[in-house]
Formats: C-alpha cells, sequence, structure tokens
C-alpha cells in the first residue's frame, strides 16, 4: 500500500472519528480513496459507530453503511 495513501486515509478518517457530524463530502473523499480492506474495514467500523452514537443517526448515514455493506457482500 501506498504511504502516502495510507497516511491521508488516517488523517480523513481521524477527522470523521472526532465530528459529531461528518459531511457528506469527507465521506466521499474517504470512500474515493479507500485502497485496502483493513481501510474498508476501519471506514465502515467508524460509521456503524456514528450511528451507534447518535439517537436519531442521519437517514443518509445508515444509507451509507447499508451501500458499503452490500458491496462488501458483492465483493466477497
Amino acid at each position: 500500500m501506498p504511504p502516502l495513501q495510507q497516511r491521508y486515509f488516517d488523517i480523513l478518517i481521524e477527522r470523521v472519528r472526532n465530528d459529531r457530524y461528518p459531511s457528506l463530502q469527507l465521506l466521499d473523499r474517504i470512500e474515493g480513496i479507500l485502497f485496502t480492506a483493513e481501510q474498508y474495514a476501519e471506514y465502515v467500523d467508524v460509521l456503524i459507530t456514528k450511528v451507534d452514537e447518535a439517537w436519531y443517526p442521519s437517514g443518509q448515514l445508515m444509507d451509507r453503511v447499508a451501500r458499503m455493506m452490500n458491496m462488501a457482500a458483492v465483493a466477497a
């Protein structure tokens, strides 16, 4: 895996973790650079955590989780 790609991913995923309501643009950027199965799993885990933390999670966020999980199922 390219080290610069991993560094960029780490920066973006940390922003998502720390932001109560991460922007859809930030999430789109992460999805555009996913490179490894580990990054994919970490990203989906962060999204699920965001859904779990909110009493009324965003429908867009839940749709994104479902889409990412469907993509994983198709790839398997």
